[in-house]
């Protein structure tokens, strides 16, 4: 994911807004003060929000199979949490090969929140609009495809090797 996603920022065309700057001191650090302004509001949020996903799932997160659901009737996914909050074992294994619906649907969440990132991140001047000239660069757009239908191929027939529930 992440090798594709720096081969689709590094086929960005340069902007003309480019030219129209101020030249970078040699002395200036390759990172700027911006760009790790960027780095830690979106690692704060990616992991306020994974979680959330982790530790509060099995209160939102729907299950439409009976059989699965943590409390039968709420309809919401079974925790994937080895343990609870006091010790005591909490996953139960459905699957023949482990997976667990919840920490699938953790590990989705993961990847599409790269999936932003990696479309936030073409934008490092503090650009408002992030999806402004989205579509001008083929090569991003079938990369972020390729980036999506991998997702979905190693979550519908990956089960065994990568340990994830359909």
């Amino acid at each position: 994911m992440d090798s594709l996603a720096a081969l689709a920022l590094a086929t960005e065309k340069p902007k003309r807004s480019l030219l129209e700057r101020a030249p970078q001191n040699r002395n200036d650090y390759i990172v700027s003060r911006k760009m790790i302004k960027h780095i830690v509001w979106m690692s704060f949020f990616q992991c306020i929000v994974l979680f959330t996903v982790l530790f509060a799932g099995e209160f939102f997160i729907p299950e439409p199979l009976e059989a699965l659901q943590y409390d039968k009737k709420d309809g919401f996914v079974y925790p994937g949490r080895l343990y609870n909050w006091d010790g005591s074992e909490l996953y139960k294994k459905y699957e023949a090969n482990g997976a667990s619906r919840h920490m699938t649907f953790v590990f989705n969440t993961f990847v599409f929140m790269q999936i932003f990132n990696m479309i936030a991140s073409r934008k490092i001047h503090d650009e408002k609009n992030i999806f402004s000239g989205l579509f001008t660069n083929m090569m991003f757009c079938f990369l972020w495809v390729v980036i999506c239908a991998g997702q979905f191929f190693i979550t519908q027939y990956g089960g065994i090797m990568f340990v994830v529930a359909n």
